[in-house]
């Protein structure tokens, strides 16, 4: 079952009792207020191609090539592999972590309350 199916079990698909003739569905709702948090989102003013070329040109994103070098020639395998697995790892751990402080989060409000 979708998240979506199990938002409809618990909630239904019509509003709460309401005087407002033009309430709209629950499920209609959840999907207009899925759109508006994404199309509220204000990214077109973001120059994606400068924003790239800077961090390209960064001594960060340099040490990432060299550290990709070396663990293709310190591994034996080619550079496009050690790049996958280096992009892999650092995925990996950014999600650990976000996952943990997030978790942590959670916790804490749970404490708190």
């Amino acid at each position: 079952m979708n998240q979506f199916n199990s938002f409809q079990q618990k909630w239904g698909n019509s509003p709460e009792p309401t005087s407002n003739a033009s309430a709209v569905p629950m499920d209609d709702l959840a999907r207009l207020f899925n759109t508006a948090l994404v199309s509220t989102r204000d990214q077109s003013s973001r120059n994606w191609m400068a924003e790239i070329q800077q961090l390209m040109e960064s001594p960060a994103f340099r040490s990432l090539l060299n550290s990709i070098r070396h663990l293709a020639r310190s591994q034996g395998i080619s550079e496009s592999a050690a790049a996958e697995e280096m992009i892999r790892t650092v995925r990996a751990l950014d999600s650990v972590w976000r996952d943990y402080v997030f978790q942590e989060g959670l916790e804490r409000i749970k404490s708190s309350g």
